[in-house]
């Protein structure tokens, strides 16, 4: 089973807690929406503070590519536009998906991983560099379903 396949069959719904790049806690929630029968899910991604404050928002199209990769195209807060992902790392209910190398410190690169335990609760991690900058996990959330 792909991660894809495992969000298309599971919950719509998760809610959990986490941590960003600035070490501040917040509360995570993810909405899954299943398209065409399983072909492809819309995730929408939020991380809020105990504030109330919305500190990452994010929207992204999980489904193959035309070629049969596996990719995801977020649209978030804090970029101007669409940064496409492909999967680099698959494993059972487990996917990591990058934009560019996290070596290549001339230009902004990240990672998204989602992965989803036995226990049914899921992992969605963001690691990223900006251009000169060191690559490294900036933000994590383990979420259950609601």
């Amino acid at each position: 089973m792909t991660i894809l396949e495992a969000l298309a069959a599971g919950p719509s719904e998760y809610v959990g807690s986490g941590i960003n790049h600035e070490a501040e806690r917040f509360v995570g929630t993810l909405q899954v929406q299943r398209l065409l029968g399983g072909i492809a899910v819309l995730l929408h991604y939020e991380a809020r503070l105990n504030s109330g404050e919305v500190v990452h928002a994010e929207s992204a199209l999980l489904a193959p590519d035309m070629s049969g990769a596996l990719s995801l195209w977020p649209v978030m807060s804090e970029l101007p536009g669409v940064l496409p992902h492909r999967a680099i790392v698959q494993s059972k209910a487990a996917a990591t998906f990058s934009s560019g190398s996290r070596e290549d410190n001339s230009s902004f690169r990240e990672e998204i991983t989602i992965s989803i335990s036995d226990d049914g609760s899921l992992n969605y991690a963001h690691a990223w560099g900006m251009p000169g900058g060191e690559f490294a996990e900036r933000s994590s959330c383990t979420l259950r379903p609601r």
